[in-house]
This record gives C-alpha cells, structure tokens and sequence, in this order.
C-alpha cells in the first residue's frame, strides 16, 4: 500500500513539473541570443556621490557618447567613432547642495573618458581596460528641470556635420520670480583649456600624485584653493572631491588631460514654469504651464558650421497654437518632439504625444503640427488615439499600471528618426521624415511616415518594464533594456528599402529635390491603420539576459501626493547574481574595421567597411561598462528559470496545489 501512495505522490509531482516545462518550452523566444563580448571588472567603477550633498529631489541623468567621430572618407566607414578619441560618459545631478549664499541647490555636470583600447583585436596581446577619467566638472548655477541630448548630426552645406549639443534647463528663484535659463554644451568643443597650462606651472604637474596620498587639513585647503582659483580638480575617487564641488567659490574644474567644454546660456522670456523642453539644431522648443499658447520656438544664433553662439539680445521666437484652455499637469502625460522638416527651410514640424484623464477613461494620443510660412498657421493633423479604461479614482488599474500611466514615454532621436516607448499603451510609435522622387515623374513625394509596433516580450503585465531606449545613428535600429537588466534589440534594416531611404537620414546632402521640396506647403502623413504592419515596422532581432538571476523583492516607500497616488510599490525585479544596478544608458557604437581589427583582418571584408562594426554599450549606474556584439549570436540556452522567474506567481500557485494533492495522499495513506 505505502508503495501505492508513494507512486502516486512521485506521479502528481512529476505532472507538475512536466506542466512547468512544457510551458517554458512553449513559450520560449525564437529569438537568437547577442554575445556579451565585454563586461567591465568590478573594481573599475566610479565613486558614488555622497548622499548627503543631494538634494531630496535629485535625479541622475546618464549619457554615452563617443568622443570624436573618425572624417569621411573613401574607403572608411561613415560615421564611425574615433577609437583613439575613446568614449564620454556625461552624469549630471539635478540637485546638488552647495554652500552658496541665496543658491543653496544646483546641478552638477562630470564628464569622463575612458580608452577603448581593450575592444582592438589587431593586437595578439589582450589590453587591460583602464579605468574612468575624469575631464571636466561644471556647476549649473540652479537646479535641473530638464535635459535633453541633440545628436542629430545633420550635415551642412559645406559638408560638415552639425555639433552634437547638450542643453540643461536649469532655473533661479529671485525673490517672488523664477528664471529659467537652459545652458548648452558643445561635445565637439571638448578640447584642451586655454588655462590649464599656467595652472600646472603655477601648481606643479606631481599635485594629483600629493593629492592623492597626502590627507591633512593643509593639503585639503590647498585642494580646495586650486579647484576654486586655477580650475583643477582634485581626485575624484575621495570623498573629499564632494566637498570642493560644493565650495562657495567652485564654479568648474578640469582634469590631468586639460579638456574643457564650451557652452552658451540662454534666458527663457517670462517667468511660468516650463514644463516640456527640448533642443534641435539651433531651435530651442518649450511650453509652459498656463500659457496661452501650446509652446513656443527659439531660434537660436548659429554660426555656418552649425555652432551655437551666445544670445546677447531678444531671439527670435515662434508661437505654436492657441490653446482654448490652460495646460494642466495633473494626472497625465504630455511630450513634444521636433522633427526634421520636409520642407527644409524655416518650416517647422512638431510631434506632440498628450495623455489625460476624462471621467473614468484615460486618453492617449498624437498628433503632427507643422506651420506653413505663407499663411502664418499651424495645420493639426491627429494620427492615432487610444482608450483605457480607469474607472473613478483610478481604481481600475493594478498598482503597475498606475504607475506606468503616470510615467513619460521614452524618446529618442537621430537624424531624421524619432521614435517614442509609451508604457502605458506598450507601443513603440516611429518618425520618419522622408522625401523623394519617383523615376520618371517629376512630382515629389514628402511625408512624416509614423508606424506602431508592439514589442513582443515587454509586456506591461510583466516585471520587466523598459527603462532606456537608443537609436543607432542610421535610425534602422533600436535597443532597449529592462529593469532586470535584459537586452532587446530590433532592427528594420533588412530591406532595401529601408537602406535606400535612410541614405537621406545620415548623410545629409545637397539633392536636386530641394527646389521642389521647397514649393509644397505641408506634408502628409503616412500612417496605418490597427493591425497592419509593412517594412517601416520595428522586427525583433536580438535578445541577451543575465546568465543567472534571482528573485528580489524590492519595496520603495513614499507620501501619498498628486504626483504619485500610489505610496507604496512591490516589485519582484530579477538582477544578476552580483547585484550590479540596472542599466543606466545605452548607445549603439559603429566602429571602422581597419581601426577595430587591423588592416591585414579588415582587408578581405571589403563590405564591411561601408557597414562597419556595430555594437551595443550598455552602462550601470556604477560606471560599469558592457558591450554586445550584434554579428556573433546564438540560441538561449536558458529556457525553465527565465520562465520561471518572470511568472514566479503561476509557480508559486502550481506548487502550493500539488503540495496540498502530495499532503492529501499522504493524510489518507
């Protein structure tokens, strides 16, 4: 008999796992694996800002960008990054408290760089990586409302490229008003400082190394005097730097390689809080909370090559549409991309995403503006629209759903792509400003093509939520990663179709289409209808996840307030074994063969050089550095745990019914 029940228990536990892996087995992803071809060793990371000198509501903004760009040329790869010039990382604090009288908050922008002399596979040798340098720290005089990164890369008339630039929105409390001003740095000026040479002389070059092992008061005052007089900064791996970046006098520092950054400030006229914001070339678009009018365009003074100059004086400025009511942010989300004109000239597409909350139904919708220059209007043209249902009170949505309707959409941009993540809806909507003629007709076909696709695999309903998106520079493809530190990659540049239109995207030229272009008023837009889908779509192509993951139950307390109605979230998030944080920042990075493999590896791959070597950074909020190589893939071998820990509520569940029929058979033995 006990033979009996024991065969019976070994049958109900058996059924039960043979039901887990069947459905692991069926609901595995096709989709092959990227290569982690390189990952950052633990003790190479930066030092982590000391707590006590953020403000309560800090917010660390993190960017990945190469140094340099290699120069066009026959033979090379088109816009390829300088290897030699190595990799930026940019990590601006949104508030940091300072010791300035009547300033007592402001933001706080570090740029490093590291040698990518580690991913060269000309040399038989393998190169160590080194650590991150620092180059230059700069105050913002007030804290960071917004950030946003151009990298455009638009090419100009005489062939050069437009400079990337980083604006900041920072604001000044004055009295009873508030100024808000937006300071714009220049990437490409990154170069060394005319000063930095008679402060080494008057310091002496060996004052990194003192600094570095000396630790009495007299050589931290000393310290603190040369950042604040002669502009250099002291070691960064102590928490000591801390404090001279607060110092009452610190305005900016540069490292042991001298390299500074040129910026610009701007006022913004008036004095209502701004809510959105972004940087285009040399137009500046923001809108305001209870303005008349839905936003309004700067236009910047620009030198022929693209730089940005200083404003001295009143800049010429465009009002979008009235507005029949004021802007509410409340409950809702809202968001405004400028595109790449088809009408080039002083024409000016806007995408504008706004989300709100009627009744018990949540909205979301986008639409395309565009001013005509002849008439002196703006045309609105609504694309699509979308319904959730939220009941009163929000009392519909589950605690993530509610915290992702509130959460904004994810943007990017490059050239003449834009492309947003909206988490509430799970969709990914795609911009593209296209124009061209068709052979043997003399009609010119100009038009913002958006798409919709659905990412397979980010699904709302899960714990992996989408955190960071990036474009490559050609806009074919695009990469996101999750809260668990998983990587997608998708891509639509398998069609040549895609190839031919995105010639136009990267390599901006001078085309006989222009006097054409120039003569129709507005574009069209090119959209589809609910569930179709063509070549513009977004195709997922890779996939990559941690090797070993474990559940963590996270918990993260709050007040109740109107930006956040929900106090307190429980998440399961699965991270890696070591704990590393998630990933902060990613950026497709295209290297030149010759220059990554050596020209005697490089010179059978004659095709490759147009193409070049693409591959994926990621970085954590610890400076840790991964790259993914997109040529090298495979099939996951992982196929239970993944399913496992993404559905550990179906597991839990299926163990505790087999382990009361297993419990029950044995009561009754």
């Amino acid at each position: 008999m006990s033979y009996v029940l024991r065969t019976r228990q070994g049958v109900l536990v058996a059924v039960g796992l043979a039901y887990v892996f069947l459905l692991a087995w069926f609901n595995r992803q096709p989709i092959p694996t990227t290569t982690l071809i390189h990952e950052s060793d633990s003790s190479i990371k930066l030092r982590s800002t000391v707590l006590g000198r953020l403000g309560s509501g800090n917010r660390d903004m993190y960017w990945l960008e190469p140094a340099r760009y290699l120069e066009d040329k026959e033979g090379r790869t088109q816009g390829a990054m300088d290897m030699d010039a190595g990799l930026l990382h940019i990590r601006l604090h949104t508030e940091y408290r300072t010791a300035r009288r009547g300033e007592p908050l402001g933001g706080l922008l570090k740029v490093y760089r590291k040698d990518l002399g580690f991913g060269r596979q000309s040399t038989s040798a393998a190169t160590s990586e080194d650590a991150w340098e620092l180059l230059f720290v700069d105050r913002v005089p007030g804290p960071v409302r917004r950030a946003h990164l151009d990298r455009t890369r638009l090419r100009n008339k005489d062939g050069t490229y437009a400079p990337r630039s980083l604006a900041i929105l920072y604001y000044l409390p004055q009295n009873e008003t508030m100024t808000y001003r937006v300071r714009i740095y220049d990437l490409e000026s990154l170069r060394r400082a005319n000063f930095f040479d008679s402060s080494v002389e008057k310091i002496g070059a060996v004052w990194w190394d003192q600094r570095a092992s000396d630790g009495d008061a007299e050589s931290a005052l000393n310290a603190v005097r040369v950042a604040e007089e002669l502009h250099l900064c002291p070691d960064d791996r102590t928490d000591f730097a801390d404090t001279v970046y607060a110092g009452s006098r610190f305005n900016h520092c540069v490292g042991r390689a001298g390299m500074a950054m040129g910026y610009t400030d701007t006022a913004l006229p008036g004095t209502l809080e701004v809510l959105e914001f972004s940087l285009r070339g040399h137009r500046l678009m923001y809108s305001r909370l209870n303005d008349v009018v839905r936003f309004r365009v700067l236009e910047l003074p620009v030198l022929s090559n693209g730089t940005l100059v200083g404003a001295t004086g009143q800049v010429e400025q465009t009002q979008g549409p009235e507005v029949t009511e004021y802007l509410r942010n409340i409950g809702g989300q809202s968001f405004l991309a400028q595109l790449h004109s088809s009408r080039p000239g002083s024409g000016i597409d806007v995408f504008l995403a706004n989300g709100g909350t009627t009744g018990d139904t949540f909205y979301f919708s986008f639409s395309l503006l565009q001013n005509t220059t002849l008439a002196r209007r703006w045309v609105h043209e609504d694309v699509k629209r979308y319904r959730l249902p939220v009941h009163q009170q929000f009392s519909g949505l589950s605690r993530d759903e509610l915290r992702l309707v509130n959460d904004p959409p994810l943007v990017d941009q490059v050239g003449l792509t834009s492309v947003l993540y909206f988490k509430a809806t799970d969709i990914i909507v795609s911009v593209d400003s296209e124009w061209f003629r068709d052979h043997g007709s003399a009609n010119v076909t100009q038009l913002q093509r958006v798409r919709e696709s659905r990412p397979p695999y980010i699904s709302t309903l899960n714990s992996p939520v989408a955190v960071n998106m990036t474009l490559d520079d050609s806009g074919a493809l695009l990469a996101m990663s999750t809260v668990d530190d998983e990587l997608f990659v998708f891509s639509r540049a398998h069609t040549s179709s895609i190839r031919r239109i995105l010639d136009y995207r990267r390599y901006f030229r001078n085309s006989t289409l222009l006097p054409w272009i120039a003569t129709e008023p507005v574009s069209s837009v090119d959209a589809l209808d609910e569930g179709e889908a063509d070549v513009f779509n977004w195709q997922l192509m890779l996939t990559w996840q941690p090797s070993t993951l474990v559940p963590i139950v996270g918990w993260e307390d709050s007040f109740v307030s109107p930006d956040n109605p929900f106090p307190a979230t429980q998440r399961l998030i699965a991270r890696s074994q070591s704990q590393q944080p998630s990933t902060a920042c990613l950026r497709f990075l295209r290297f030149d063969p010759v220059q990554l493999l050596g020209a005697a590896a490089a010179a059978p791959a004659q095709g490759a050089a147009e193409a070049g070597v693409v591959r994926v950074a990621g970085l954590s909020t610890s400076g840790r550095l991964r790259m993914w190589e997109l040529d090298n893939h495979r099939r996951s071998p992982h196929v239970l745990w993944p399913f496992i820990t993404e559905h550990w509520g179906l597991m839990f569940m299926l163990a505790a019914v087999v382990s009361c029929c297993v419990y029950n058979e044995r009561r009754w033995g």
